[in-house]
């Protein structure tokens, strides 16, 4: 049996404090809940046991400026960190990502901070990636999230929401409704007549899928030109044509429509981290890319070589922290090593290994660059390799309607 979890919260107020123990009370036989609303109460209780989740407001009586968010960073650096704050954004999410994991809004709501916690937890091994906290708090300019997905989140969280009123904020960006125009009038999506407008493409779509989706259009759209040899284009295709092969393979398993859209989110956003590394890293990158070229290896092992780091566990960290599902995350965060996964069933992380591989297999668009292998062995011991020759002819057959050729 498991450990019970610690937690921590440190709030100045102490009714809020009373309030959240009472929220918690069903908890209690699961996490063991520990509360501080000043400078001694806390540094008592970090001296006292490691916490697996800390939650803290940002300014506590005794603490100046960062100082609080630096010793729990310090004392208790197996920890998820959540900041508690009224007000909870995509820019301050990014402004205090080298101290926190997860952020609280107030006054808490008792599912949602739940929710959160559980999440979290689960995420732990992302989260306390150190390599991967390490090159996110070193860039000095994060992407941020377009003013879109913050206008679609607070409608989504809305009880009535209209398809209508989500087609017409979409319609009012040409550049995202020609990006969701363009995917969901892909051949793979198997339809028989041409969609016009983005609300029949939010419809065929989904909203769960929209989010990522209109962040990762943004991404592409926004990462501009670099000066080393990184098509953002070819990437955009390549990430287009592996969320579609995964979706494919997943609905030709049996898979119900939810696991299927969030495969296709987790192969759309599956190389994220490319884009964050190739514009914070230009210098390096450009290193990173010529030694992928004169020594033919994959570019995950340049990556960690030269930065310490790869582009999937940055794109999973950055998702994780910005509330993406947890299958999309680690999807992403598994896409070139589904041996880190701790599940052997069939999910989007294994649909997206296999449909990223299918993707340069079948569209050789750089012949200087090593395969994307397989990892044969994992896949034979957890028998999804006697599936491979059929899931390779559904997306041969599928990528041949879409571009003419194979």
């Amino acid at each position: 049996m498991s450990r019970s979890k610690n937690i921590l919260f440190i709030d100045e107020d102490k009714a809020q404090l009373e309030m959240l123990d009472k929220q918690l009370s069903a908890m209690k036989k699961r996490w063991q809940v520990n509360y501080a609303s000043n400078k001694d109460e806390v540094m008592t209780l970090l001296r006292t046991k490691p916490f697996d989740i800390i939650a803290m407001e940002l300014q506590v009586d005794g603490f100046e400026g960062d100082e609080l968010l630096e010793e729990i960073r310090t004392r208790q650096p197996g920890s998820i960190r959540f900041i508690i704050s009224e007000s909870v954004n995509s820019e301050n999410c990014l402004k205090f990502v080298k101290y926190a994991h997860q952020f609280i809004t107030k006054p808490y709501q008792k599912s949602e901070l739940i929710g959160k916690i559980k999440k979290s937890l689960r995420l732990k091994h992302i989260f306390l990636n150190e390599r991967a906290a390490k090159g996110i708090a070193s860039i000095e300019e994060l992407p941020t999230m377009p003013e879109l997905f913050m206008e679609l989140e607070r409608e989504l969280s809305k009880d009535d929401v209209l398809i209508s009123s989500i087609g017409k904020m979409i319609g009012e960006d040409m550049s995202m409704t020609a990006g969701l125009l363009k995917l969901v009038n892909s051949p793979f999506f198997g339809l028989y007549s041409k969609v016009t407008n983005p609300e029949q493409a939010v419809t065929l779509l989904g909203l769960d899928n929209l989010k990522g989706l209109v962040l990762g259009i943004h991404l592409f759209n926004s990462a501009g030109s670099n000066k080393i040899d990184f098509s953002i284009e070819k990437l955009g295709e390549h990430c287009q044509y592996t969320a579609l092969m995964a979706r494919a393979i997943i609905k030709a398993e049996g898979g119900s429509n939810e696991l299927a859209e969030h495969t296709f989110l987790a192969g759309f956003l599956h190389d994220i981290g490319k884009l964050v590394l190739s514009t914070s890293y230009a210098e390096e990158y450009g290193t990173i890319l010529s030694i992928v070229r004169d020594a033919n290896i994959p570019v995950q092992e340049a990556e960690k070589d030269i930065l310490g780091f790869t582009h999937a566990e940055v794109g999973a960290y950055l998702l994780a922290i910005w509330g993406f599902d947890e299958d999309i995350i680690e999807a992403i965060y598994c896409h070139h090593e589904p041996q880190r996964l701790g599940s052997v069933d069939l999910s989007p992380a294994v649909a997206v290994h296999v449909a990223n591989s299918f993707d340069h297999e079948l569209r050789v668009t750089n012949v200087d660059y090593a395969p994307h292998l397989l990892s044969a062995e994992w896949l034979e011991q957890n028998e999804f390799s006697i599936k491979l020759p059929e899931w390779l002819q559904i997306c041969a057959e599928l990528m041949e309607d879409e571009t003419g050729e194979v």
